[in-house]
This record gives C-alpha cells, structure tokens and sequence, in this order.
C-alpha cells in the first residue's frame, strides 16, 4: 500500500493521536499530533525533550495499523494551544513503513530475545512491535502485560539473522525503558559484537 504522508499526518493531526519519539542515542518521549505545517508537522511534547537539528524517529498506530518514520527536529518552542507544554517542528519526513499490527513476519529473518530461562522471544511477531534498527541497537514496544520485563541498564542476549545468512548471538544492554498508555518501548544498546562485518550485513538487511 502506497502511503501519502501528508494525508496520514493530517488524519493523525485531527484525531490528536499519541506519538512515540525516539532519537538516534535512544533518548524517548511521548507527543501527541497537533497540526500539519508546509514545513512539516507540529507535535506537543515535553520541554526540552529534544533540540533543534536532532534526528529522530517518530511511531504511532491508527485505524490498526502502525506507522514509522524519520525526521529532523527544526524548531522547537514552536507555539500551541497547551501552554503547559512546548510545540516540536518536524520535517524532512522520509523513510515511511508500515504494517498491520496483527500481522507477523514471515521472511525467514530473525530477531530474537534470548531469555536466561525459557524459549526464545521474537520481536517480529505481535504483540511485539519493532520501531527502529541500526548497527548500535534497536528500538521496539511491548503490551504492559507481555511477559518481556527487563529493567533500565539491565542485559540481555539476542539473535539476529537474515534467511540468507548465519545467525548471530549479540550482548545488549536496556538504555533507555519508557511507559506509554499500554506498552513498554524499549531502546536496547548492542555491546558485544563477535563479527562487526557480519552484523552489519544482517542490520542492513533487517532495517529494510
């Protein structure tokens, strides 16, 4: 499905939808869409959340589907009706995704939690939702209620995997663990990397 991006700012603008904003070193925030500018679109969001040339990531979920994107910041303090918070100025939007959150992966790919006791925990299949990916660490959110609980700082293990290469088990630490309405969105910090060449081809093959 072809996505207008514009269109579906708009329609999150006019239903006041709740966003998840993430930047590249992992630090999050809670916004809610307020209204679409020629230069971009403007969200509510906590003071000094963010600053101005900072690269982030933007995900929200409407009439059942979940929606990612990235964006620079370009002004922040920007004027809104809630004077108990400041407007955010996004723009240069690109890199649009999109899919069905009841919906599981089925390319043959992994990403994988690798808990201490127990089988393994996909993140490419719901309830969990996958935000983000690079070669430093991904981002993703989990029900209130899923049995994936780890703390702030605390570390885990993961396998990651393309179909068409050898799988790769990766130490990660929690860096940043924010509460929304009804989920966890973590942001987990790859550590220990056996092979630097190998886990960047996979990266770039899951981020697609």
């Amino acid at each position: 499905m072809d996505i207008d991006p514009r269109r579906c700012l708009e329609d999150a603008a006019s239903l006041r939808l709740v966003c998840e904003v993430l930047s590249r070193c992992g630090r999050c925030a809670q916004g809610k869409f307020l209204r679409v500018e020629r230069g971009g679109a403007v969200l509510s969001i906590s003071e000094g959340a963010f600053t101005g040339g900072e690269d982030i990531r933007v995900w929200f979920s409407m009439e059942g589907r979940q929606y990612t994107f990235e964006a620079s910041v370009i002004r922040v303090g920007v004027p809104i009706p809630d004077r108990t918070q400041d407007g955010l100025l996004i723009g240069f939007i690109d890199r649009w995704s999109t899919v069905d959150e009841s919906a599981d992966k089925a390319d043959g790919h992994v990403i994988e939690v690798l808990p201490p006791n127990g089988p393994a925990i996909s993140l490419r299949r719901h309830p969990i939702r996958m935000l983000d990916i690079t070669v430093l660490g991904l981002s993703f959110a989990a029900p209130l209620d899923f049995n994936l609980v780890f703390v702030e700082q605390g570390t885990m293990s993961m396998r990651l995997g393309l179909s068409n290469t050898p799988t790769e088990e990766v130490s990660c630490r929690v860096s940043t663990l924010a509460r929304g309405d009804d989920h966890l969105l973590y942001h987990v910090q790859f550590e220990a990397v056996p092979d630097p060449d190998l886990h960047r081809v996979i990266v770039e093959g899951l981020s697609r």
